[in-house]
């Protein structure tokens, strides 16, 4: 963010905005689900490098047939042309 200028979660919604579909990875968390929440292991505090990645990384569109055009519009979000 400090670098990018954008969280992961505005960089996510520009790309929504402009009909590319990211994904938020590791996200949410498991040890978020209902099932985990109450377990000491999966407290926040004890999961930090986890906690940062689940609110920091984005997974760009790739796929084998991705023309030239779609990768420039991808990068166009990401330069913020």
């Amino acid at each position: 963010e400090s670098d990018y200028g954008l969280s992961r979660d505005a960089l996510y919604q520009k790309f929504r905005d402009r009909k590319i579909f990211t994904r938020r990875y590791f996200f949410p968390l498991i040890s978020d689900f209902p099932m985990y929440r109450g377990l000491p292991s999966a407290h926040r505090e004890n999961l930090p490098v986890a906690t940062k990645m689940a609110s920091q990384v984005l997974c760009l569109p790739i796929f084998p047939a991705m023309s030239v055009d779609e990768q420039r519009r991808v990068l166009e979000v990401i330069k913020g042309d």
